[in-house]
């Protein structure tokens, strides 16, 4: 098996609802495009309009907005496994989403469109896809129900729940603007939780 091939498996085993054969995992396999990304390089910029699957094999992404007065918000961390795209934040034909390497990444691309012509002739595939929208889905949801629903100090101890080592994977500001919060209100939260130990 390659390395693509391994990737798509563990994603697929995640997700499927019907048997794919090792065959349809090849065949998609072969429309992956391994690609690496330094911390801080920009997988996909605000105004892009190409219209990729990226399956992150290794590293964090960070999902992020720029406000008009040109602060940056970060909306989503994501771990290896996880897949993003941009054919869903396209807006006027242009993403409106950044998509940063928060740490060194290695990545899988796939050209969306012959993504989708594939789950056509592979309904197993279309299956697995679905299975990554309640996905998404879902943490939307949990995400918009935090923001609402807990404070702060809330919604830190969830991310660090999610992923534990996240203070060392990337910088207290994007965390901050994750939550929510200034740098400042998230360096209190810390002092605190810590001192409650």
């Amino acid at each position: 098996m390659t390395e693509i091939e391994v990737s798509l498996r563990k994603l697929v085993d995640r997700y499927q609802k019907l048997s794919i054969s090792e065959v349809s995992l090849q065949r998609i396999a072969a429309l992956g495009t391994k690609v690496a990304f330094q911390a801080g390089e920009l997988i996909v910029a605000s105004g892009d309009t190409e219209s990729r699957l990226y399956l992150l094999a290794k590293g964090l992404v960070r999902k992020f907005y720029l406000d008009n007065q040109g602060n940056d918000l970060t909306q989503l961390f994501m771990q290896e496994g996880k897949i993003f795209g941009t054919h869903n934040v396209v807006y006027g034909g242009q993403v409106m989403c950044n998509f940063e390497a928060a740490e060194p990444c290695e990545t899988i691309y796939f050209n969306y469109n012959k993504v989708q012509e594939l789950m056509v002739e592979e309904p197993a595939l279309a299956w697995v896809y679905i299975g990554l929208l309640e996905e998404t889905l879902r943490l939307k949801l949990v995400r918009e129900t935090a923001l609402v629903n807990q404070n702060a100090t809330e919604r830190y101890q969830e991310l660090k729940r999610m992923i534990p080592d996240i203070d060392q994977r990337v910088s207290h500001a994007h965390i901050a603007t994750y939550i929510g919060i200034t740098p400042v209100s998230l360096s209190r939260i810390r002092r605190t939780l810590r001192e409650e130990v």
